[in-house]
């Protein structure tokens, strides 16, 4: 065997777990459809109301439930079995987009309808985001989980890659799918000390540890600044219709680039090896994700602001992987669910409430104005960061053992 093979072999060595290879594939499918139907919302309400703040709207009406269930997702993933809960809020979502796919298709759309599935569909995804992030722990051995945590971290953009060509119908099918992988997962993972456990004081040690957390903290407060400022996203369809006149085959292919670009950044994490260097990284990936969206912000070439997205994408998912990496060996299993909610909470609402404040700024001073700034504040945010926290950017993971 050769050390090409062997290589292979290690990058791909999550997927030799059965429990983890399910728990991947559905998410994946699930994740098609979701994208699908937030690509088609924002087009849909740009189409109805030509309001880059309504466009905005979309992610505030999103981000104020996610604020709030979040913590409670959290609590729930630390006192109850992962896998049922998921497969709980799986069922529900299903109904959700399903209730969507019949209001498109019998053409009684609307924006203020559009607004309230945005509200259940939030709802439901912040009760089971804190499972699906500390569920992953559960299904590979320690020396894995980096590399599960790439991989896990694909799903998300191969599923934008692939869309939007079908519409909301796709979107409930997706859920159907995630709940069978999830029914297959054979791994007897903890029952835990249900409701009992769910109490302010459960609450507040999840506060403590991720506040106390010399390098969680600070790491998430720069990523939500970054997902805050940095949600040029939500201005895809002004720069597909009005910037870049490309219309709605091109507003696909702009979501498309970021997602390549972070589903290079994600394979190329994972055949590099294991990354010790992690605050070094980290600070390289958001500086070069604000760089990228700088120039974009200005560019009126379509073939140079795909360029430019695929190298944000790059940044932006080297910088989450390894914070991803950190919070998950850093935190005890009994605290991750609260962690991951906690952490969801930011990394979450951060770019809806982006949505929202950049959708505000583009309908004022225009969309290039709105990203620009945006992009400038997050390499400010990249440099208070290490003014404040100077020893991030010297943190080294450790070698795990299984």
């Amino acid at each position: 065997m050769t050390s090409q093979d062997l290589h292979r072999g290690k990058l791909l060595s999550p997927l030799r777990h059965r429990d983890f290879r399910l728990f991947w594939t559905g998410l994946l499918l699930s994740s098609v459809g979701s994208q699908f139907t937030q690509v088609a919302m924002a087009w849909q309400i740009y189409e109805l109301t030509n309001s880059p703040l309504q466009i905005g709207m979309i992610g505030l009406v999103r981000a104020v439930p996610q604020m709030f269930i979040l913590l409670f997702g959290g609590l729930l993933a630390d006192a109850m079995n992962r896998r049922k809960l998921m497969m709980v809020t799986q069922g529900s979502l299903f109904f959700v987009s399903g209730s969507l796919a019949l209001m498109t298709l019998g053409g009684h759309v609307t924006p203020l309808k559009l607004y309230g599935v945005t509200v259940f569909l939030a709802l439901f995804s912040s009760l089971e985001v804190p499972s699906r992030q500390a569920i992953v722990t559960n299904l590979v051995p320690a020396e894995d989980l980096s590399r599960a945590l790439a991989i896990f971290s694909t799903q998300r953009q191969i599923a934008t890659i692939a869309g939007p060509s079908v519409c909301y119908a796709v979107d409930a099918i997706s859920w159907l799918v995630m709940l069978v992988s999830l029914a297959l997962i054979r791994a007897q993972l903890p029952e835990r000390g249900g409701w009992r456990t769910i109490t302010l004081d459960s609450l507040r040690a999840g506060f403590r540890f991720v506040w106390g957390h010399a390098v969680i903290f600070p790491f998430l407060m720069m990523d939500f600044g970054a997902n805050l400022f940095g949600a040029v996203r939500s201005l895809f369809p002004i720069y597909a219709r009005d910037i870049l006149a490309v219309g709605p085959e091109g507003l696909g292919i702009l979501y498309a680039a970021s997602a390549a670009g972070a589903l290079i950044g994600a394979f190329g994490f994972n055949m590099w090896g294991p990354v010790r260097q992690a605050g070094r990284w980290i600070l390289f990936g958001v500086t070069t994700y604000g760089v990228c969206l700088l120039l974009f912000a200005q560019s009126h070439f379509f073939w140079l602001s795909i360029f430019l997205l695929v190298g944000a994408g790059i940044g932006d998912t080297i910088s989450a992987i390894l914070r991803a990496t950190i919070n998950q060996l850093s935190t005890p299993d009994e605290l991750r669910g609260r962690m991951s909610s906690i952490n969801s909470i930011f990394t979450n609402s951060g770019p809806q409430l982006g949505q929202f404040q950049l959708g505000a700024l583009a309908a004022a001073f225009g969309a290039e104005f709105a990203a620009s700034t945006g992009a400038l504040v997050i390499l400010l945010i990249v440099g208070v960061l290490l003014v404040r926290f100077p020893h991030v950017r010297d943190y080294r993971i450790a070698p795990q053992r299984a």
